[in-house]
């Protein structure tokens, strides 16, 4: 998108827009309040900023005299953001809006407004069986894993995984995704489709073409379950309506947090990333279906 970047000089919040932050301080409310600006003035600056290549959903006060806009690409499936317009209404800042508390106020506008999920909802709709979760190991916390069979980072993953599942440490749900390339959605649905979908999963991983970046288990050969497509189509909508544009990607139960969080891409510290795993708050990070 093509955005006029300027630096507003605001009360304190983080700001980084295009590559340009300030440290700022913050009046920060929920996005829902009536902005002055209409839906269609905010319409055709984001359309012409963007040369039509985004739209505007929704116009939102946000703090400090901006306005809010939720915009959304023509792409299948769309991309939906967030943009900010200065109080002149004169130009668009592109970038993620923090607050004092290091608060991403673009997703939590997203969230407040029904555009995205949050982390524990997006956990209850990853765990029920109509996704047809995978679920490896017997005892631990409990981590939910979005996976595309094609994707070399989820093949680390993986690799790194299992032995903490095999010790015990910790439970997987792969949930299964078809988003990296043209066969993904084939692949997944073959694994599903078959009669012991985690066997299968393990057959991907240990044929995996590092080279190609290809699962190994074969999508001729293996009949398509309807159900199984259903499930894969219904987890490709869940990443998106997640706020996840990548693979692979993780819903848990934080024992720092409290909370359920979401994390995209491989951690950083796995073995720390691990310790922090627990039980609560969330009945889906549980070690039993209690």
């Amino acid at each position: 998108m093509r955005i006029i970047k300027i630096a507003i000089a605001l009360l304190p919040v983080v700001l980084i827009a295009g590559g340009y932050s300030r440290e700022v301080r913050s009046d920060t409310r929920r996005a829902g309040a009536a902005p002055a600006l209409t839906l269609a003035t905010a319409d055709q600056l984001v359309r012409s900023a963007s040369s039509g290549q985004y739209h505007a959903l929704r116009v939102f006060q946000g703090p400090h005299g901006l306005t809010g806009v939720v915009v959304q690409t023509a792409d299948t499936p769309p991309s939906t953001s967030v943009v900010w317009i200065s109080p002149d209404d004169a130009a668009i800042i592109s970038g993620t809006l923090f607050d004092a508390g290091a608060t991403d106020l673009n997703q939590a506008a997203l969230m407040d407004l029904g555009f995205r999920l949050r982390p524990a909802q997006s956990l209850q709709r990853a765990s029920v069986a109509a996704a047809h979760p995978l679920v490896a190991g017997s005892a631990g916390p409990v981590l939910t894993a979005f996976i595309d069979a094609n994707c070399i980072y989820c093949h680390l993953l993986y690799r790194q995984l299992m032995p903490y599942v095999s010790n015990r440490k910790v439970r997987v749900r792969f949930v299964m995704v078809g988003i990296i390339k043209p066969d993904s959605n084939a692949r997944a649905i073959a694994i599903l489709s078959s009669g012991d979908p985690l066997a299968a999963l393990k057959r991907d991983q240990d044929a995996f073409d590092t080279a190609a970046e290809e699962g190994g288990f074969p999508i001729q050969g293996t009949p398509r379950s309807p159900i199984a497509a259903s499930a894969v189509t219904a987890n490709n909508a869940l990443l998106s309506k997640s706020g996840i544009d990548g693979t692979p990607a993780f819903l848990y139960c934080s024992k720092s947090k409290g909370a359920v969080q979401q994390l995209i891409g491989l951690p950083q510290d796995l073995p720390q990333f691990l310790a922090d795993l627990s039980t609560d708050p969330a009945r889906e990070c549980r070690t039993t279906s209690e």
